[in-house]
């Protein structure tokens, strides 16, 4: 996969935590696109340039978490793509093969931080 380095897909359905997630990763000097389910994602998955980085709700409308995750690891131009999972529903079900690391709600941004940094490293 040929993302841009330093930018990052945020998908997240509630808005409020969608643009705090996006204020924080542009403040870290990331360039941030959004979506608001998996579906618009998807979308934009497909589209370059592509995200070095998809920061990934596991719980939304249209089209959850999970299922982007499968058509994500089916696709060989999106299947080498980090994911970190920001959920709340993260403990209820095993993670999704291929997650870097996942994030409780509410977000600790020092622990997104550094799964961030880690997900960079491996790009």
């Amino acid at each position: 996969m040929s993302g841009v380095r330093n930018r990052i897909l945020v998908v997240e359905d509630h808005a409020d935590s969608r643009e705090l997630l996006a204020e924080f990763l542009e403040a870290l000097g990331y360039e941030v696109d959004v979506a608001e389910h998996g579906l618009q994602a998807l979308e934009r998955l497909r589209c370059e340039p592509r995200p070095a980085v998809m920061v990934l709700d596991l719980m939304m409308p249209v089209m959850s978490g999970w299922e982007l995750m499968r058509y994500v690891r089916e696709d060989p131009a999106l299947s080498s793509l980090p994911v970190v999972v920001v959920s709340g529903a993260g403990d209820a079900h095993p993670l999704p093969e291929g997650i870097l690391g996942a994030v409780p709600k509410p977000v600790d941004l020092n622990v997104l931080r550094n799964f961030l940094r880690e997900a960079m490293r491996r790009c």
